[in-house]
């Protein structure tokens, strides 16, 4: 475990400063106290500090990782005026600020954001990508070295291309809003109704749990027949499709083989000297 908090650490090392500022802070400050205590500290207590530093800078990491949607952070760093640590304490105070007004003034929205959002987002990269997709996260135009040990080290995964989780997710999804006619009476008999479903779509949609995936392996997929007998009722449509269409076609070569010359006779029109009137076709004269 310490190997893999070192090795997290040393991935810290080569992230850009300039876009990471508070995770280097964060960082530099452990780096100071972990030479400072290792001095002062048993030997065996020291890869506990090691794994509780990277602990905090992991979380910082992510926060920080997230907060660079916020559109005051990037604000604050473009003007270049407000230090950058100062500027992430600034939007994540204000991206909490957010979600708590959310909570409080408009959970019915916050419920949809949390619901739509990041799965749209998936969805969009499933659809474009397909499940041969080997985009990151975090891509080198970003500053961040595309290599699959630093992903590794920083847990950076790629997307979540498995179709069968969103195709599903969105079922639920659905479901959980066609229950929403109904919040009234729910909300009287089970006030945290809100909180549970935003409960329930965070399970549903994180790629740690998958539980849309999970919910179709245990209780839908058993109820659907297999594919081996759903392809011995196609054959024989197919079959029947076939020679339906085989019959068709033969009918119409046959009728338009049958049909009367007589018909159009009626439409042919001799000319004079074919009608038999005893005229002679004029003399062709030669010019010479």
């Amino acid at each position: 475990m310490s190997e893999v908090a070192s090795a997290f650490l040393v991935a810290v090392e080569r992230l850009p400063r300039e876009r990471y500022p508070a995770t280097h802070s964060f960082n530099s400050a452990f780096g100071k106290l972990h030479r400072l205590l290792q001095t002062k500290l048993p030997p065996h207590l020291l890869p506990l500090f090691v794994r509780l530093r990277a602990f905090c800078i992991r979380q910082v990491f992510t926060i920080e990782t997230r907060v660079h949607i916020n559109p005051t952070f990037r604000l604050l760093l473009s003007t270049r005026i407000i230090p950058p640590g100062l500027a992430f304490v600034a939007a994540a105070g204000s991206t909490v600020y957010a979600l708590r007004y959310l909570y409080v003034n408009a959970l019915d929205l916050l419920t949809n954001l949390v619901g739509i959002a990041y799965p749209a987002y998936q969805s969009i990269m499933c659809i474009e990508y397909g499940d041969e997709a080997t985009e990151h996260a975090y891509m080198p135009e970003n500053g961040v070295a595309a290599t699959p040990v630093l992903d590794r080290a920083l847990g950076i995964d790629a997307p979540n291309l498995n179709k069968k989780q969103w195709l599903m997710y969105w079922s639920i999804f659905g479901l959980l809003t066609t229950a929403d006619h109904w919040a009234g009476p729910i909300l009287r008999l089970f006030p945290m109704y809100r909180v549970a479903k935003i409960a329930v779509l965070v399970w549903a949609q994180h790629r740690k749990y998958n539980g849309a995936t999970w919910l179709y392996d245990t209780f839908v997929r058993p109820l659907l027949p297999p594919p081996s007998s759903l392809d011995q009722v196609q054959q024989p449509h197919e079959r029947r499709t076939n020679a339906d269409t085989k019959a068709e076609v033969a009918s119409v070569d046959t009728a338009a083989d049958e049909q009367p010359q007589s018909s159009f006779s009626s439409l042919l029109v001799s000319s004079v000297w074919e009608s038999g009137n005893g005229l002679e076709p004029p003399p062709v004269h030669a010019h010479v």
